[in-house]
């Protein structure tokens, strides 16, 4: 499937519901106004991301080495924006593994290694130590006792 669909506005105020559908199956729609760009519609979940991906390259943010993340910490977090800046934080820096933020996120696994994919976000697949192993292997039993 193309992640990228243009349209222009008029397709846009004709078609609103499919285009937004789009977006939440992953594209990413363009509407043109003359043939030049002028806005994205992205699927939240991939607009938090991008957004995480730069609070954490721009500001650094402090992450704890050695401890992983709690799901606590997470829901913690007084926004839902907030709460992927802090997955992703630990994902990025390497301490917390692709399956552990999918859980921490309550995305399946899949579904966040393939928003990765698209949106160009560096894959972190291998557990960064034994605990993180031990719960990946509990994910992947719990995928698939729902499948």
């Amino acid at each position: 499937m193309e992640t990228i669909y243009y349209a222009g506005k008029t397709e846009l105020a004709r078609n609103t519901r499919q285009l937004i559908r789009a977006a939440q199956r992953g594209q990413t729609v363009v509407i043109e106004h003359h043939g030049q760009p002028e806005v994205a519609l992205i699927d939240i979940a991939d607009y938090y991301i991008l957004r995480a991906v730069s609070h954490y390259h721009a500001h650094s943010p402090q992450v704890q080495m050695g401890n992983g993340l709690s799901s606590e910490e997470v829901t913690a977090q007084p926004s839902l924006q907030a709460q992927y800046d802090l997955v992703l934080a630990y994902y990025l820096a390497e301490e917390i593994s692709l399956s552990r933020a999918a859980e921490l996120l309550n995305l399946p696994w899949l579904d966040l290694r393939t928003r990765f994919l698209r949106l160009d976000v560096p894959l972190n697949t291998s557990p960064a130590n034994l605990i993180e192993a031990q719960a990946d292997i509990a994910n992947a039993a719990a995928w698939l006792e729902e499948n």
